[in-house]
């Protein structure tokens, strides 16, 4: 996966929060904005592994691991998958709370097309963090050697794109374990925690794309002083804060008494516990799939979910994920030149055969703003050229763009910057 640097500045977005956030407006706003994720294509499989790292004397990770599958159950074959396998996704339970909480993210992700691997370690009362965020270093790799085993019931499924996860303690952990790996593809996590070693200094090593989830009545991870300095510190060159409105610490979990008893004194949420994770996995879905999966149209429906959500708050640096999604043989896209451009800038791509083309402008909200080009094309080399004005004929502002083209079922996307 190729990870493009993207050194635009920082741009912060505020929406107002409703307060109280019902599913059926959640639902009709996202229809309105035609970003529905796709129905899952799968059934739940599940296989439990006892690991050994041999860099930490072989440490026993034993671990629950939910995949994709024809048919439901334990042990039973992983689903045939795309080229380039099933991405990974490491998640790190909270203090004192059961591992089987997270069932809502595992239930919704594997049929979905990802293989999440929960490990039980560090349950105790006096957990190791950095051990917890090793764990989560070390298990795509794990689990990337069992896709290649013939006695695995994952072989012949796991890619090599991945992500590190965690609520709570295991958030912090997920920074810990970031920081400690080059193969880790990106990083999200739930009112991650500081931890000892510190999360917030971790972060300061970790590049890859982010997502941060925080409550706006969390006050057993209050987020000025969590997630906020943890974002901070980030140095991914696009990364992303989102509060929701109402949610509360613990209701990123399923219930769990004991994470409630420690919310004892704070404001209750305002919203549900199902309202508040179907808010985390509206807002997570696209960004997986572009993230791990490589799915540029899936950058522009998180940027739409983003601009368009009532009851969340959030904050962006970046203007695009670094991303571009391969090109298939039909399609070759071209960086447009010049860029950055003043006047006018041209668009080159060459078709290997006869497609439908379309060939459009984004602004950094996903909202499209220009349509260059928009029929039938013959195979060979084609230009188009943006004067940096909208479809209505007014001059855009300045600032970052792309340019997306799709030919038939392939697309591909640049990034454009417009100077004034």
């Amino acid at each position: 996966m190729s990870m493009l640097s993207s050194n635009g500045p920082k741009y912060a977005h505020r929406l107002t929060p409703t307060g109280h956030v019902c599913v059926w407006a959640l639902a009709v706003a996202i229809l309105a904005l035609c970003t529905v994720a796709p129905s899952a294509a799968f059934e739940l499989g599940h296989t439990s592994v006892t690991y050994s790292d041999p860099a930490r004397g072989g440490r026993s990770i034993p671990t629950e691991i939910y995949y994709p599958s024809d048919t439901a159950g334990d042990d039973v074959p992983i689903a045939t998958a795309p080229a380039g396998g099933f991405p990974v996704v490491a998640l790190g339970h909270g203090y004192l709370i059961t591992w089987s909480d997270y069932e809502y993210l595992w239930e919704h992700l594997s049929p979905r097309g990802y293989i999440v691997a929960v490990p039980r370690t560090e349950t105790g009362l006096f957990p190791d963090h950095e051990d917890l965020g090793l764990d989560l270093a070390f298990l795509p790799g794990a689990i990337l050697a069992d896709g290649a085993d013939p006695a695995s019931p994952l072989y012949g499924g796991v890619g090599t794109a991945c992500a590190v996860s965690g609520h709570s303690m295991g958030g912090g952990a997920s920074f810990l374990g970031a920081a400690s790996s080059s193969s880790i593809s990106g990083i999200f996590n739930l009112a991650a925690a500081e931890t000892n070693p510190s999360a917030i200094s971790a972060a300061g090593s970790i590049t890859v794309p982010a997502l941060v989830f925080s409550g706006s009545v969390d006050c057993v991870t209050p987020p000025p002083d969590h997630q906020i300095p943890m974002y901070d510190a980030l140095a991914s060159d696009v990364k992303t804060r989102v509060t929701i409105g109402g949610a509360s610490h613990c209701q990123f979990a399923e219930q769990n008494g004991l994470c409630e008893l420690g919310e004892g004194g704070c404001d209750d949420p305002t919203i549900s516990r199902t309202e508040q994770h179907d808010l985390v996995l509206t807002l997570l879905d696209p960004w997986l799939d572009h993230v791990l999966k490589g799915d540029v149209g899936a950058w522009f429906d998180f940027q739409s979910l983003l601009a368009g959500m009532s009851g969340i708050t959030y904050e962006q640096e970046g203007t695009s994920s670094g991303i571009e999604q391969p090109v298939a043989s039909v399609l070759r896209l071209e960086r447009p030149a010049p860029n950055p451009f003043g006047s006018e800038s041209t668009i080159s791509f060459a078709l290997s055969e006869p497609a439908d083309v379309a060939v459009r402008i984004y602004n950094v909200s996903g909202r499209a703003v220009r349509t260059l080009h928009d029929r039938g094309t013959e195979a060979g080399r084609h230009s188009v050229v943006w004067d940096g004005r909208d479809d209505h004929g007014g001059r855009v502002g300045a600032g970052a763009y792309f340019v997306r083209v799709t030919a038939g079922r392939t697309s591909g996307a640049r990034s454009l910057i417009l100077i004034r």
